[in-house]
């Protein structure tokens, strides 16, 4: 018996929350391996999607396989497990890539290399930049990967996405029933409005507020506050909105792409959801957007 679309979708989405929140309490290795594995799947739909285009015919295992290889190095420097020297590796990826694009069939290796750069510049590159995010204390390194690990802003990342999506949708609605509203980018994504926008970005920050108040429940929950407990009320507000309005520009380029090669969902994974990259288009933004902020705000406000 097939489930109601609500109900399937609900019940996917409260599944990888729970999955994901798991992954993330539990500590480094779990962290690493979901969104290693999530990297990998991610970048296989996106390269899925460039060749339904016949635009060029990538090679989905070793491509996918090269951001994911990217993201464990980032890993594993970020949580001072190796040096720097890991990245040649993944240096060596991208040497034999193109060296191997002389050696293509291709009618256009030229294209075909820059779907793949895109793919590394665009998903995995982001992805990775969640270990910086997540090993991201002042105090750092204290030769203890576990001491260092501090999931208090990977949290935070996620939770100020889902508040961001669901107060967009809940203004916007609202908003729609009530009074003329205005196309936010009808070009790309016709249904979002600039009032659900402005409805996110409050929702996101509110929720700023309350987390800039909630030590005692980082603590209570066992989480290392690190430098969380440093920021302030209004820094706390403004990593808030930084992520919104982020989030937001990452939800439309996943919609550009997918308009440009004319399909509707990234992949059918997820049930109710469609694919992994429907899912987290806008972390692919927000993730690099947030450590930007953390940076000049660890630099320029101690």
């Amino acid at each position: 018996m097939k489930l109601p679309s609500l109900i399937q979708r609900t019940i996917t989405g409260l599944l990888l929350v729970a999955l994901m929140i798991w992954a993330i309490l539990t500590g480094p290795y779990t962290f690493v391996i979901f969104f290693s594995i999530l990297t990998f799947g991610i970048l296989w739909e996106y390269f899925t999607l460039i060749n339904v285009s016949r635009e060029c015919d990538i090679f989905r295992p070793v491509h996918s396989f090269g951001g994911m290889l990217l993201f464990i190095c980032y890993f594993l420097t970020a949580a001072h497990l190796t040096p720097h020297a890991v990245f040649i590796v993944y240096l060596a990826y991208m040497m034999l890539m193109f060296i191997s694009r002389l050696y293509t069939r291709q009618v256009n290796p030229l294209r075909e290399l820059a779907f793949i750069i895109m793919g590394q510049a665009y998903i995995a590159g982001p992805m990775a930049m969640l270990s910086s995010i997540a090993f991201h204390t002042k105090a750092f390194p204290m030769d203890d990967m576990w001491k260092d690990y501090c999931p208090i802003f990977i949290l935070s990342l996620f939770f100020f996405i889902w508040i961001n999506d669901t107060g967009a949708y809940l203004t916007g609605m609202t908003c729609s029933k009530l009074m003329k509203t205005h196309k936010l980018f009808p070009r790309v994504s016709p249904k979002k409005t600039w009032e659900g926008l402005i409805g996110g970005i409050v929702f996101s920050m509110l929720l700023g507020l309350i987390l800039s108040y909630g030590n005692y429940i980082w603590r209570h929950l066992g989480i290392s506050l690190h430098e969380g407990v440093r920021l302030s009320h209004l820094s706390w507000i403004g990593m808030a909105l930084t992520v919104s309005i982020f989030a937001t520009f990452g939800d439309l380029f996943e919609s550009f792409v997918k308009r440009a090669v004319g399909v509707k969902d990234s992949g059918r994974i997820l049930p109710g959801h469609g694919g992994l990259w429907d899912r987290f288009d806008s972390l692919l933004m927000a993730a690099p957007a947030m450590l930007i902020y953390l940076t000049v705000n660890a630099i320029f406000f101690k």
